[in-house]
């Protein structure tokens, strides 16, 4: 960036930071202060959708949009605290009102966009009503989630850098948790307005939400790195961004690395194939039939990179859609959704499992288990005598579902459903869908095919490619689901992860058109303890809370638990500041929960940066009009 500087492209470094920037503290790193230089080696395999994140547009996941997004606070870190609660970000500081209805915040002063414009307050508020709130756009969050008392939370801009949260309710602490990423990734107001309909009428909503697609580089962001070079089934380059604003205790500007090479793949397992070939630095161990291949190449002399365990936290569930009204297209749909609505019927589906079989098929030792839960067994909200368990037992399944009717007529091992349903005499089919991109998920559907079969359901599985059955899922538009669960380890997070408080949550009862859906007595129960959680500042009385939700979703078979595991962390030696107990995913992902900001090498170790010279300066933005 000297040279940059030299060359009279960019501004001195003073110049580009903040007049007090952030600073990362000593304590936040288990190396210390770092040095410059080095390169990230990772892998992703999702194609970008575009750089509109704050309309809903995901880029490529695997670290990406990490690495460019910031938001309003920080709850990654939260796992290193003794007490934890949220930490300034772009907002720096806040306070309530005396009645706890209004939450002023204070906003970092001076922090620049990597195209050099200065971030406000307009971006936040243009983020919330013109993203977030907008029924016509796709954004991370909706209106649901900000939604205290019955009334929409109103946000005010009070001047340039202070905004006021005015709720519905008094101290909803609930709120920090979707001003984080990726609910509240901050968009540029000054690049994505005049694409906006609501302020550029000749704009539809399908133009503004990918008016920047992958190949508009370099996109203008927050975080520490810019995206700056992308070949489609190849790589994207990111840089260090230039303006970013953050800085460690001795005043040197982060991020400590020079660039991030993320190779793309077809399948994310290909980001654990590249650690073990040596040709990439970090992945997430997350699917246990790799487990020991992985151990063994780490155990080698001179093997590059180290791996580490977290706790229980990730799971394995099936979701039976218990929708009545969205993706119901034929009589068979309706049908299946009415079955599936018995908790007889998940009593079956449950008994028909033998999930300690599966677990060691997954993996034969200590990183898996059977799964019964809400939550994963090393959440913090988990008991083990709050789980209604409904075991292994192909007997009790078979005699649910006599009782329900159901019998195999034709002696060809398929039930048959009853005579007095609109699907007489067929067979008891159900498809079970699976991304390809979660391959312990499609791992499982061989064994699940052949158990069920051994009860008399012809369990037929679809592999689809992420996006599709991302959309599926979306849409409510399948029968039954499998999904790796990242999110339940911290429920107070994501309450929209395993209750319906709003309509197109949770992923397996979403509502239909206008809204309609049938909530069962249980599921209405669970709405006023999530909400009464929103509220909740005691962390004891919170865990009450969530215990009591609990028992309310595993007596009732609200999902279908399989097996939860430990997942790994594999990374390179060579990277300093990641802390051996690093989580993978506990309130974030690893490039947040131990930002990689902070990450360096020591000199000797460095590999070599190739993409200086594309470091972005004004004349790279020249696409962003009407910036300045």
């Amino acid at each position: 960036m000297a040279k940059l500087v030299e060359a009279g492209k960019l501004p001195p470094v003073d110049q580009r930071l903040p007049k007090t920037p952030k600073v990362v503290k000593k304590p936040m790193m288990v190396d210390g202060i770092g040095v410059s230089g080095g390169v990230w080696r990772d892998t992703f395999a999702i194609p970008p959708e575009g750089w509109n994140w704050a309309a809903g547009q995901a880029q490529g996941y695997f670290g990406i949009s990490q690495m460019t997004h910031e938001a309003l606070i920080n709850d990654g870190p939260m796992w290193m605290q003794k007490e934890p609660e949220p930490l300034p970000n772009l907002a720096k500081s806040w306070e309530w009102s005396e009645d706890g209805k209004t939450l002023t915040m204070h906003l970092m002063e001076g922090v620049k966009w990597s195209d050099g414009v200065e971030f406000t307050a307009d971006d936040v508020l243009f983020t919330y009503y013109d993203n977030i709130l907008d029924d016509h756009v796709p954004s991370w969050a909706s209106k649901g989630v900000w939604t205290y008392g019955g009334k929409v939370t109103e946000l005010e801009k009070v001047d340039k850098y202070t905004i006021k949260w005015h709720f519905g309710v008094s101290r909803p602490i609930a709120a920090f948790f979707h001003m984080d990423f990726p609910e509240f990734s901050v968009g540029p107001a000054h690049v994505y307005k005049k694409y906006h309909p609501k302020y550029n009428p000749n704009m539809t909503y399908d133009e503004y939400i990918n008016c920047t697609p992958p190949e508009k580089l370099p996109p203008v962001v927050l975080g520490p790195f810019v995206p700056v070079l992308y070949k489609p089934d190849q790589i994207m380059i990111l840089v260090r961004n230039p303006y970013f604003w953050q800085v460690d205790e001795e005043g040197n500007q982060l991020p400590y690395l020079d660039e991030v090479w993320f190779s793309e793949a077809h399948s994310g397992m290909m980001r654990t194939v590249n650690l073990l070939a040596g040709s990439g630095d970090r992945t997430n161990l997350e699917n246990p039939q790799i487990y020991s291949m992985a151990l063994k190449v780490a155990q080698e002399p001179g093997a590059h990179f180290r791996i580490s365990w977290e706790d229980f936290y990730l799971g394995y569930e099936i979701y039976p859609n218990l929708s009545l009204y969205a993706g119901v297209h034929s009589d068979r749909d309706k049908a299946l959704r009415e079955l599936f609505r018995k908790k007889e019927f998940r009593e079956a589906i449950s008994h028909a499992i033998d999930r300690e079989g599966i677990a060691k098929i997954a993996f034969p030792g200590p990183f898996t288990k059977p799964w019964y839960g809400l939550y994963p067994c090393g959440s913090p909200m988990y008991e083990e005598e709050d789980v209604v368990k409904y075991p292994y037992d192909p007997d009790k399944t078979k005699e649910l579902l006599a009782d329900l009717g159901f019998k195999d007529t034709n002696g060809d091992g398929i039930l048959n459903w009853p005579e007095d349903t609109p699907l007489a005499g067929k067979e008891l089919v159900i498809e079970v869908i699976a991304s390809e991109d979660e391959a312990a998920s499609v791992a499982m559907l061989d064994p699940l095919v052949s158990l069920f079969r051994g009860v008399g359901i012809d369990l037929r599985a679809k592999v689809l490619k992420e996006p599709v059955y991302r959309s599926k899922l979306n849409a409510g538009d399948f029968d039954m689901a499998i999904e790796r669960v990242d999110w339940l380890a911290t429920p107070f997070q994501n309450p929209e992860r395993i209750g319906p408080i709003s309509d197109t949550a949770p992923r397996w009862h979403i509502a239909g058109p206008g809204g309609q859906r049938e909530l069962f007595p249980f599921e209405q129960r669970i709405v006023e303890l999530l909400k009464s959680s929103a509220t909740e500042e005691s962390a004891a009385k919170r865990k009450e809370i969530f215990r009591e939700i609990q028992r309310l979703a595993t007596d009732n078979l609200y999902t279908i638990p399989i097996y939860q595991a430990r997942r790994g962390l594999g990374i390179a030696k060579r990277f300093r500041n990641i802390p051996d107990d690093a989580p993978v995913h506990l309130y974030q992902w690893t490039i947040n929960s131990t930002p990689n900001l902070m990450v360096w090498t020591p000199k000797e170790q460095q590999i070599a940066s190739k993409y200086s010279d594309l470091i972005p300066t004004s004349e790279d933005y020249s696409w962003v009009e009407g910036e300045k």
